[in-house]
């Protein structure tokens, strides 16, 4: 029988923008992961990025250009633990570039 566990964690980098990550392992070795950023603007979140292979196969979405699920086939053969590490620190290190998009996005009349 496997051991399934589902973890979530919502971290906040400061009081406007967050991270949330769910991984699910089985037997201890990671199966799938989502990690979402959303930024507090006008004191309303927006899911503003997200990264995840909940749909089988990795990929990301870049909410401020739109939903499109953008498929990353370059990660497919990795460990999923490895993909999970490697997009954390995309976000970790990427966000306020990300957030940056999406106000623009937003004052131009999008999202």
């Amino acid at each position: 029988m496997p051991s399934i566990k589902k973890k979530s964690i919502e971290v906040y980098l400061d009081d406007n923008n967050k991270l949330n990550f769910t991984i699910i392992k089985e037997n201890g070795k990671f199966k799938k992961f989502a990690i979402n950023y959303s930024a507090k603007i006008d004191d309303k979140w927006h899911a503003v990025y997200r990264s995840d292979n909940y749909h089988g196969f990795v990929h990301e979405q870049r909410l401020w250009i739109g939903n499109e699920l953008i498929p990353l086939p370059e990660y497919e053969s990795m460990d999923l633990k490895d993909v999970f590490d490697i997009f954390f620190q995309k976000v970790k290190d990427g966000h306020a570039r990300f957030r940056k998009y999406f106000e623009e996005r937003k004052k131009n009349g999008g999202g």
